[in-house]
């Protein structure tokens, strides 16, 4: 055979890309179920996925992409400190035409052995905190599976606990300590804090702050069943200017409250009534957009290959902001 063609058939070895190209350029893209998978290839790559830096470009890519939301049914119970469920269940939401909430975390049984009425869950990098009116606390992790239960706090001017939780840009963490605080000018109220880069933002007697639309705080008012006032702030040089975004006629009438919800559009909100009826709210002129009733449009599957509404249950939902990450809940 001729030398030049036996040269040109000799197999070529195939180059190997470098771990390092493949883990911090490929690998990080991928969700966080396919990276716990591959922390069982070896050692070297389960270190490299748990390690901090692999962990913090992953969740900066996550929050480049548009934020989705997920669903956390809460059983209603008149009695604060009766017991609620023995789980919490997360849902996956995506907007319509998709209308099935699907199962992404079934919690753990907690110590205590029940769930007590929780209130309205906060979410950080991936991480969501399910306060209590109780006083337990808990924090998980749907993309990981993570559930714990924080130690108590201590009790505001009502005898009743509340937990802040956010980022802390000083320190590059997730705070999951208690640190104590100077107490407030005014009686802390029984609603979940607001946590925007830095600061904690308190309700106190006078006004409530429901979301974080966009890195601004998001007031909103409802004097009557039937209307609702968007109020936006903006904090410069540590002073808060407050601006009347827009008024809202609600086709539907409150019963209790109407919570509101951040989306990825920085001009559009969600808003819950009573938690239940779903609709995004267009900040520039106030037009309403029915998304779903989410006791009877919205079907739940907790992979069982069974759908299920909740109906005339007596189920309050609550959506929360989401990005998946890899972030683990450390010991407190």
């Amino acid at each position: 055979m001729d030398q030049s063609i036996s040269k040109r058939l000799r197999p070529v070895a195939p180059e190997v890309i470098p771990d390092e190209v493949l883990l911090f350029k490929i690998l990080v893209h991928l969700p966080v179920k396919s990276l716990v998978r591959f922390k069982s290839v070896c050692k070297a790559w389960r270190a490299t996925i748990a390690s901090a830096h692999f962990v913090r470009l992953h969740l900066e890519l996550a929050r480049a992409c548009p934020p989705s939301a997920v669903l956390v049914p809460r059983k209603w119970q008149p009695e604060p400190t009766k017991v609620a469920s023995r789980f919490v269940y997360i849902y996956s939401f995506q907007q319509p035409p998709v209308q099935v909430a699907k199962l992404i975390m079934k919690t753990k049984p907690c110590p205590t052995g029940c769930i007590p009425r929780f209130t309205i869950p906060l979410h950080c990098d991936g991480l969501i905190l399910i306060p209590s009116v109780t006083g337990h606390i808990f924090v998980c992790n749907p993309a990981t599976k993570e559930f714990v239960e924080l130690p108590p706090g201590t009790p505001n001017a009502l005898l009743d606990q509340r937990v802040a939780f956010g980022f802390d840009p000083s320190s590059g963490t997730e705070m999951l300590e208690w640190k104590a605080t100077i107490d407030p000018p005014y009686p802390i109220k029984g609603r979940t804090p607001i946590c925007l880069p830095g600061f904690f933002y308190w309700s106190a007697v006078q006004s409530v702050a429901d979301a974080d639309q966009g890195g601004k705080l998001c007031y909103v008012h409802s004097p009557s069943p039937l209307e609702v006032s968007i109020w936006l702030a903006q904090d410069v040089q540590n002073i808060i200017t407050w601006s009347l975004r827009c008024r809202v006629n609600l086709p539907i009438p409150r019963s209790v409250r109407v919570f509101a919800c951040a989306s990825a559009d920085k001009d559009m909100v969600f808003l819950a009534v009573d938690a239940r009826n779903l609709f995004k709210c267009n900040l520039r002129d106030g037009s309403l957009e029915t998304v779903v009733d989410m006791r009877y449009g919205l079907k739940y599957n907790r992979g069982e290959g069974v759908n299920f509404i909740h109906g005339e249950l007596p189920f309050l939902h609550y959506m929360v902001p989401y990005v998946e990450s890899l972030l683990r809940i450390g010991p407190c």
